[in-house]
């Protein structure tokens, strides 16, 4: 007859593997996508969802990196034109493009619009390249992959947290 296990025993071995589980290192993957004609990462974490544009209702003396308010399951957010905002291209044109809400964790409605998705990708077939000069404070990693695309890794974290990024007003 199997012998029983006290309560106590069981909850530190479930502890134990629970620890185990958490400090683990497997592949880690991310989201890649396209904004302002570059190739980007963003991790899972970070991001509520992904949803094609609804209908995007145009702010007033906001800047012009700014496209508007969007309705998503009954929530408002502010949505961001990810290129324009970095300088790498001009607003996209209305139509077909996509939205990255941010994690509701951070305390922001912030939504960003970027040209597409580009699903999945391991950072372990990446490798890691030093920073440009110009890298903006919320890119946190730069990589390029064995096919010789160049990726930079966006923390979204610091970007919906930055002054320059909450003051969407002229």
């Amino acid at each position: 007859m199997r012998d029983k296990q006290s309560l106590r025993d069981f909850q530190a071995q479930l502890a134990e593997k629970l620890k185990a589980a958490q400090t683990a290192t497997g592949p880690s993957s991310k989201l890649g996508f396209i904004a302002g004609g570059r190739h980007w990462l963003v991790s899972l974490e970070q991001i509520n969802e992904v949803v094609t544009v609804p209908a995007l209702l145009a702010v007033p003396w906001a800047q012009p990196w700014f496209s508007g308010v969007a309705s998503v399951r009954g929530a408002l957010y502010g949505c961001t034109d990810l290129g324009a905002f970095l300088k790498l291209s001009g607003a996209l044109p209305r139509g077909e493009a996509h939205l990255l809400l941010a994690h509701p964790r951070f305390g922001v409605n912030a939504a960003l619009r970027i040209e597409r998705t580009l699903g999945l990708r391991a950072v372990d077939g990446l490798l890691s390249e030093p920073a440009p000069d110009t890298a903006s404070p919320w890119v946190s990693a730069h990589w390029r992959g064995l096919d010789g695309q160049v990726w930079a890794e966006l923390n979204l974290e610091k970007l919906v947290a930055a002054p320059v990024f909450l003051e969407a007003g002229l």
